[in-house]
């Protein structure tokens, strides 16, 4: 049996015995789930969407402007974590989610944006399907975007078993964890054909939970790797014909440890290993080591983060250690307050080790440099999933910004062609009456890659969203514009109505 019909066998047979498993455990597993149905009408001055009403939307809002938007989702949650009688958590709880999008208008698709099933025992969750997930330490709701899986595009198909919330694990919980491993599906796309995606992330804390000021830790770890390129091609370097990539257990070791092939000294020429991995590690890894710092008391809550991104060994070496995001978050808990919530960030993304040549600034050619981030010779499509970017927005795709370079231009399209980038980042959150308001504004330069470089573009960004709730009604207003040298200037509105009721 072929590898890919193996997993895509062990995948199926993985959900039909979690429902078989849940529906044994209790009489009416659709109890206590929440529904909704939400429409939205989205249309601009120009063709596309403008960046702040398709940015960080799971892949539901197509880059193309002028739709209608119809939207019904399912969701069941743990009953809760806790017995009501001695706050002793619950050994067993499952879940489930179920979200549809179609849109209709410039962009015809129909959408399983989320479908999975999932089950908790103790501390331990296991799920399968397409779930939405924010990787790193970062305000999830208010950031511009986690810098390696932020919410911007479809999320895969994956198995995974984690530990999700900060877990006791010394001193009574002085020291707590959490963290995850999961086998994802890219599926296929013009350059390769049914790869894989290995994820992976462990994050400590250092406090107790009624600390005051707790310290916070950790990576992720992401990996594209198997499949087979859509045409066999020539390895030039080792003489070659490359026909599928390595999928066997040992090269899954390799991906999971992030063991260099070239260990050893085995050199370029590897049986059915082109150069570029054979001197390298098997498979596209990259992601990102985060530090956070939190402060909380009855009035407030600060938080501050740094993630710091890998691709090549430039962080090692440390020559890349500028780029990263850094913020700041600030909530407050007073209700009488009528500002709820504050992040400021700022993204760099333009150092990436540096450039290669010592004659236009290479910091040392032997620490790596030019590390293109979100690209790979192999798979060229990139860290990019349903022509999507799975990090941050901030790093856009060749289809999107075509217009800002040459139509001579040979790359493919969802090549991550804008990423040097310096962004800042604000967002507020503040509530008057039943209205609730979020303003969000970016300004980023940006130029280019160092392949394909460009002049330095000032491009703004802005989106006033304005909610409106009454019973299980939800009103919702957003007015966004692009101004700048990356985008055509450009003014948008997206008008929604959403219900909500739990049966």
């Amino acid at each position: 049996m072929k590898t890919t019909n193996l997993y895509k066998l062990t995948f199926f047979s993985f959900l039909f015995f979690l429902s078989a498993f849940i529906e044994s455990r209790g009489q009416n597993i659709f109890s206590k789930t929440q529904y909704t149905l939400q429409s939205n009408l989205i249309f601009s001055t120009d063709k596309y969407t403008p960046f702040w009403l398709s940015a960080n939307q799971y892949g539901e809002v197509p880059d193309k402007s002028g739709f209608i938007s119809f939207r019904g989702s399912a969701h069941k949650e743990y009953d809760t974590l806790y017995h009501t009688s001695n706050l002793k958590m619950k050994k067993f709880g499952y879940g489930y989610g179920l979200r549809a999008v179609v849109n209709a208008g410039k962009v015809n698709q129909a959408l399983l944006s989320e479908g999975y099933i999932k089950v908790r025992y103790g501390a331990l969750e296991l799920y399968g399907g397409r779930k939405r997930e924010v990787f790193g330490l970062v305000d999830t709701l208010m950031s511009s975007g986690s810098f390696i899986w932020s919410g911007n595009a479809l999320p895969l198909p994956k198995i995974q078993i984690s530990i999700p919330n900060y877990t006791p694990i010394l001193a009574k919980g002085l020291i707590s964890i959490k963290g995850s491993f999961a086998h994802g599906w890219f599926g296929s796309t013009d350059s390769v054909k049914n790869y894989y995606l290995h994820q992976k992330s462990l994050y400590g804390r250092i406090g107790k939970p009624n600390w005051r000021m707790k310290f916070y830790a950790g990576f992720n770890h992401q990996v594209q790797w198997a499949g087979k390129p859509a045409k066999p091609f020539l390895d030039e370097l080792s003489g070659q014909i490359i026909s599928k990539y390595q999928s066997d257990f040992d090269t899954y070791i390799k991906v999971v440890t992030g063991v260099s092939l070239n260990k050893d000294s085995k050199g370029v020429n590897q049986p059915g290993v082109p150069v570029n991995e054979a001197l390298n590690r098997a498979g596209n890894h990259l992601g990102t080591i985060d530090l956070a710092l939190e402060w909380e008391d009855e009035k407030k809550r600060i938080l501050i983060y740094r993630q710091s991104t890998y691709e090549d060994g430039s962080l090692y070496h440390l020559s890349n250690v500028s780029d990263g995001l850094l913020g700041i978050s600030l909530k407050i808990k007073d209700k009488n307050s009528f500002l709820k919530n504050v992040v400021f960030e700022y993204l760099n993304t333009s150092n990436q080790g540096g450039p290669l040549d010592a004659v236009i600034g290479a910091i040392a050619p032997q620490l790596m440099g030019q590390d293109n981030y979100f690209n790979n010779g192999i798979y060229k499509d990139g860290w990019t999933y349903r022509s999507k970017i799975l990090g941050t927005p901030y790093i856009i795709p060749y289809h999107r910004i075509s217009s800002s370079y040459p139509d001579s231009l040979n790359v493919n399209e969802n090549f991550s062609i804008n990423n040097r980038v310096e962004a800042f980042h604000t967002n507020f959150n503040y509530i008057f009456d039943n209205f609730q308001f979020i303003t969000r504004y970016s300004v980023s330069a940006n130029t280019g890659s160092y392949s394909n470089p460009t002049t330095k573009k000032i491009q703004h960004s802005f989106i006033q969203n304005i909610r409106y709730s009454a019973k299980n009604y939800e009103f919702n207003l957003s007015l966004a514009f692009d101004q700048g040298q990356l985008f055509n200037n450009n003014y948008g509105i997206n008008f929604g109505v959403k219900r909500s009721w739990i049966y």
